[in-house]
Protein backbone atom coordinates (compact mmCIF):
# COMPACT_ATOMS: atom_id res chain seq x y z
CA UNK A 1 0.00 0.00 0.00
CA UNK A 2 1.81 3.09 -1.24
CA UNK A 3 1.08 5.85 1.02
CA UNK A 4 3.78 8.72 0.35
CA UNK A 5 2.93 12.12 2.36
CA UNK A 6 4.77 15.15 2.28
CA UNK A 7 5.26 15.64 6.30
CA UNK A 8 8.59 14.87 7.25
CA UNK A 9 7.98 12.98 10.38
CA UNK A 10 5.64 9.61 11.96
CA UNK A 11 2.29 10.82 12.46
CA UNK A 12 0.21 10.06 15.59
CA UNK A 13 -3.50 9.20 14.85
CA UNK A 14 -6.24 8.49 17.43
CA UNK A 15 -9.37 7.22 16.35
CA UNK A 16 -12.91 7.50 17.84
CA UNK A 17 -15.32 5.24 16.94
CA UNK A 18 -18.16 3.87 18.78
CA UNK A 19 -18.60 0.61 16.93
CA UNK A 20 -15.76 -2.20 17.41
CA UNK A 21 -15.37 -3.96 14.50
CA UNK A 22 -15.19 -0.73 12.35
CA UNK A 23 -12.70 0.44 14.99
CA UNK A 24 -10.54 -2.46 14.76
CA UNK A 25 -10.17 -2.21 11.34
CA UNK A 26 -9.32 1.78 11.32
CA UNK A 27 -6.55 0.68 13.98
CA UNK A 28 -5.56 -1.87 11.80
CA UNK A 29 -5.12 0.11 8.77
CA UNK A 30 -3.33 2.55 10.65
CA UNK A 31 -1.53 0.75 12.80
CA UNK A 32 0.27 -1.15 9.26
CA UNK A 33 0.00 2.33 7.57
CA UNK A 34 3.75 3.45 6.43
CA UNK A 35 4.03 6.73 8.12
CA UNK A 36 2.45 6.22 10.98
CA UNK A 37 4.07 5.57 13.97
CA UNK A 38 1.25 4.95 16.14
CA UNK A 39 -2.58 4.93 16.33
CA UNK A 40 -4.82 4.61 19.18
CA UNK A 41 -8.09 3.90 20.20
CA UNK A 42 -10.02 6.93 22.10
CA UNK A 43 -13.46 6.30 24.31
CA UNK A 44 -14.70 9.81 23.39
CA UNK A 45 -13.68 13.17 21.32
CA UNK A 46 -10.77 14.84 23.69
CA UNK A 47 -10.39 18.26 24.98
CA UNK A 48 -8.83 20.92 23.16
CA UNK A 49 -6.28 21.01 25.70
CA UNK A 50 -5.40 17.24 24.96
CA UNK A 51 -5.50 17.14 21.26
CA UNK A 52 -1.96 18.61 19.97
CA UNK A 53 0.03 15.07 20.92
CA UNK A 54 -2.06 13.63 18.10
CA UNK A 55 -1.50 14.57 14.35
CA UNK A 56 -4.67 13.10 13.32
CA UNK A 57 -7.81 12.67 14.76
CA UNK A 58 -10.59 10.32 12.71
CA UNK A 59 -13.77 10.58 13.94
CA UNK A 60 -16.54 8.05 12.94
CA UNK A 61 -20.59 9.55 12.35
CA UNK A 62 -22.46 7.00 11.26
CA UNK A 63 -26.30 7.98 12.05
CA UNK A 64 -28.52 11.56 12.08
CA UNK A 65 -28.06 11.08 16.03
CA UNK A 66 -24.54 10.86 15.65
CA UNK A 67 -24.86 14.63 13.80
CA UNK A 68 -25.04 16.07 17.54
CA UNK A 69 -20.94 15.22 17.75
CA UNK A 70 -20.42 18.08 14.82
CA UNK A 71 -21.40 20.63 17.47
CA UNK A 72 -19.31 18.59 20.09
CA UNK A 73 -16.02 18.42 17.02
CA UNK A 74 -16.50 22.10 15.73
CA UNK A 75 -14.53 23.61 18.45
CA UNK A 76 -11.15 21.55 17.62
CA UNK A 77 -11.71 22.79 13.94
CA UNK A 78 -8.55 24.91 13.29
CA UNK A 79 -6.97 23.34 16.40
CA UNK A 80 -6.25 20.02 14.98
CA UNK A 81 -6.75 18.05 12.00
CA UNK A 82 -9.74 15.78 11.60
CA UNK A 83 -10.89 13.24 9.51
CA UNK A 84 -14.64 12.63 9.69
CA UNK A 85 -15.77 9.25 8.56
CA UNK A 86 -19.13 8.08 7.99
CA UNK A 87 -21.52 4.53 6.52
CA UNK A 88 -23.46 7.16 5.00
CA UNK A 89 -22.35 8.76 1.27
CA UNK A 90 -25.24 11.56 1.56
CA UNK A 91 -24.26 11.35 5.21
CA UNK A 92 -20.76 12.49 4.41
CA UNK A 93 -21.86 15.19 2.39
CA UNK A 94 -24.79 16.41 4.39
CA UNK A 95 -21.61 16.72 7.44
CA UNK A 96 -19.68 18.98 4.37
CA UNK A 97 -22.74 21.62 4.13
CA UNK A 98 -23.76 21.62 7.62
CA UNK A 99 -19.68 22.28 7.56
CA UNK A 100 -18.07 20.80 10.66
CA UNK A 101 -14.71 21.79 9.76
CA UNK A 102 -13.20 18.78 9.10
CA UNK A 103 -9.94 18.80 7.12
CA UNK A 104 -10.95 15.25 5.41
CA UNK A 105 -14.28 13.27 5.06
CA UNK A 106 -14.67 9.80 3.62
CA UNK A 107 -16.83 6.50 4.00
CA UNK A 108 -16.61 3.82 5.46
CA UNK A 109 -16.40 1.69 1.95
CA UNK A 110 -13.17 3.45 1.22
CA UNK A 111 -10.23 1.10 0.57
CA UNK A 112 -7.41 1.40 3.04
CA UNK A 113 -4.89 3.46 0.84
CA UNK A 114 -7.40 6.22 0.26
CA UNK A 115 -7.87 6.12 4.54
CA UNK A 116 -3.96 6.41 4.63
CA UNK A 117 -4.11 9.44 2.06
CA UNK A 118 -6.70 11.18 4.15
CA UNK A 119 -4.49 11.23 7.31
CA UNK A 120 -1.76 12.02 5.13
CA UNK A 121 -2.93 14.65 3.73
CA UNK A 122 -4.88 16.38 5.84
CA UNK A 123 -2.01 16.05 8.33
CA UNK A 124 0.30 17.91 5.46
CA UNK A 125 -2.61 20.67 6.17
CA UNK A 126 -4.23 19.65 2.66
CA UNK A 127 -7.98 18.77 2.65
CA UNK A 128 -9.41 15.37 1.92
CA UNK A 129 -12.01 14.83 0.25
CA UNK A 130 -13.29 11.44 -1.40
CA UNK A 131 -14.67 11.42 -4.78
CA UNK A 132 -18.00 10.37 -4.40
CA UNK A 133 -18.82 13.06 -1.70
CA UNK A 134 -17.43 15.74 -3.86
CA UNK A 135 -19.40 14.39 -6.44
CA UNK A 136 -22.76 14.67 -4.87
CA UNK A 137 -22.19 18.11 -3.34
CA UNK A 138 -20.45 19.55 -6.70
CA UNK A 139 -23.39 21.49 -7.55
CA UNK A 140 -23.39 23.75 -4.80
CA UNK A 141 -20.81 25.92 -6.51
CA UNK A 142 -21.42 29.11 -7.10
CA UNK A 143 -23.40 30.29 -10.22
CA UNK A 144 -21.75 32.37 -12.49
CA UNK A 145 -21.94 36.22 -11.34
CA UNK A 146 -21.55 35.61 -8.25
CA UNK A 147 -19.19 37.46 -6.34
CA UNK A 148 -15.92 35.29 -5.68
CA UNK A 149 -13.26 35.80 -2.31
CA UNK A 150 -10.03 36.10 -2.70
CA UNK A 151 -8.17 33.59 -0.64
CA UNK A 152 -7.36 35.72 2.46
CA UNK A 153 -11.31 36.53 2.43
CA UNK A 154 -11.94 32.49 2.10
CA UNK A 155 -9.23 31.90 5.27
CA UNK A 156 -10.88 34.77 7.24
CA UNK A 157 -14.33 33.08 6.77
CA UNK A 158 -13.05 29.22 7.11
CA UNK A 159 -11.55 30.81 10.84
CA UNK A 160 -15.20 32.57 11.43
CA UNK A 161 -17.05 29.67 10.50
CA UNK A 162 -14.64 27.43 13.18
CA UNK A 163 -15.85 29.09 15.54
CA UNK A 164 -12.92 31.97 15.99
CA UNK A 165 -12.65 35.37 17.43
CA UNK A 166 -11.49 38.01 15.21
CA UNK A 167 -7.99 38.00 17.34
CA UNK A 168 -7.71 34.61 17.39
CA UNK A 169 -8.15 34.59 13.11
CA UNK A 170 -5.53 37.49 12.93
CA UNK A 171 -3.05 34.95 15.09
CA UNK A 172 -3.52 32.26 12.78
CA UNK A 173 -2.94 34.62 9.83
CA UNK A 174 -0.27 36.40 11.04
CA UNK A 175 -2.25 40.12 10.33
CA UNK A 176 -3.52 42.39 12.62
CA UNK A 177 -7.23 42.42 14.29
CA UNK A 178 -7.83 45.29 12.34
CA UNK A 179 -7.08 43.88 9.16
CA UNK A 180 -9.32 40.90 9.73
CA UNK A 181 -12.00 43.33 10.55
CA UNK A 182 -10.95 44.98 7.40
CA UNK A 183 -11.53 41.79 5.22
CA UNK A 184 -14.88 40.78 7.12
CA UNK A 185 -15.98 44.80 6.09
CA UNK A 186 -15.13 43.86 2.20
CA UNK A 187 -17.19 40.09 2.26
CA UNK A 188 -20.00 42.13 3.72
CA UNK A 189 -20.04 44.71 1.37
CA UNK A 190 -19.18 42.20 -1.71
CA UNK A 191 -22.13 40.01 -0.78
CA UNK A 192 -24.69 42.61 0.67
CA UNK A 193 -24.38 40.35 3.83
CA UNK A 194 -26.44 42.19 7.01
CA UNK A 195 -27.01 40.00 9.30
CA UNK A 196 -24.34 37.02 11.27
CA UNK A 197 -27.09 34.49 10.00
CA UNK A 198 -25.99 35.45 6.27
CA UNK A 199 -22.19 35.79 7.53
CA UNK A 200 -22.26 32.09 8.73
CA UNK A 201 -24.09 30.98 5.66
CA UNK A 202 -21.65 32.61 3.04
CA UNK A 203 -18.63 31.25 5.04
CA UNK A 204 -20.33 27.68 4.90
CA UNK A 205 -20.23 27.62 1.27
CA UNK A 206 -16.69 29.34 1.16
CA UNK A 207 -15.77 25.73 2.71
CA UNK A 208 -17.27 23.68 0.57
CA UNK A 209 -15.91 25.55 -2.00
CA UNK A 210 -12.47 25.37 -0.81
CA UNK A 211 -12.30 21.10 -0.21
CA UNK A 212 -13.84 21.17 -4.32
CA UNK A 213 -10.92 23.06 -5.04
CA UNK A 214 -8.66 21.87 -3.21
CA UNK A 215 -9.51 18.01 -4.70
CA UNK A 216 -9.83 19.43 -8.55
CA UNK A 217 -13.59 19.28 -8.49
Amino acid sequence: MDCASDVHHDLFVAVVEDRPLVRQGLIRVLQNAPGISAARCLPDVPEVDDTPIYDVLVIGIHSLDNLRLLLRIHHLAGRCRLVLVSDSLALSATMVLLDAGADGYLTTDASEQALCEAVHRVADGRPYLAPAIAALIADCRAEPGTPTLTPREADVLRYVAAGFTHAQTANRMGVSVATVETYLQRIRKKFTIDTPTHLARLARRAYVHHLLEQNGT
